[in-house]
């Protein structure tokens, strides 16, 4: 089976696995739950601070907005050098980093993303439009993260369709 294939049926399964979530809570949704409303609320309490102003709730908003931004630009930058220099069972020799150097990066970025996630995690379930916000801003964010890697490649391609397809998808981004 080709790679392609095996990429093509994981995102289908993730698709499909995305879906039936998504029915079995509209589904079990009872309406009384605070999650599924939008805007702010003069109960709307996020991480302590009171998001029960138009402004505030605007300004709430940005700031997940940016975090998200700023951090799935340090994530697919930096984890990838971390993780393969780290976890890379086949790269024996580092030769960009002291064994030290790497420790403390390794250590010290991990450190940090996991109290943002248990942050953002608290934000998230808090009201799904905050969530929504989040994640769009990430994904968003990607598009281009994901672009400026992948424009650092050389690729190869032997078919004249997809030689095409890709001077398409290159004049959209």
């Amino acid at each position: 089976m080709k790679i392609q294939s095996k990429i093509q049926i994981c995102i289908i399964s993730n698709f499909f696995l995305l879906c039936i979530i998504i029915i079995f809570v509209l589904l079990l949704n009872d309406g009384k739950s605070k999650y599924f409303r939008a805007g702010w609320h003069d109960d709307l309490i996020l991480v302590s601070i009171p998001i029960n102003t138009q402004t505030r709730y605007i300004a709430i908003n940005i700031f997940i907005a940016i975090i998200k931004i700023i951090e799935v630009a340090i994530q697919e930058i930096a984890n990838p050098i971390l993780g393969f220099n780290i976890y890379n069972p086949d790269k024996k020799v580092i030769t960009e980093f002291t064994k030290n150097e790497l420790q403390v990066y390794g250590n010290t970025m991990y450190l940090i993303e996991s109290f943002k996630k248990l942050i953002m995690l608290m934000i998230s379930i808090t009201q799904i439009d905050l969530a929504l916000i989040s994640m769009l801003s990430g994904e968003i964010t990607s598009l281009f993260t994901i672009r400026h890697l992948l424009n650092e490649k050389i690729f190869k391609i032997s078919n004249e369709n997809e030689m095409k397809n890709v001077e398409e998808i290159e004049l959209l981004v």
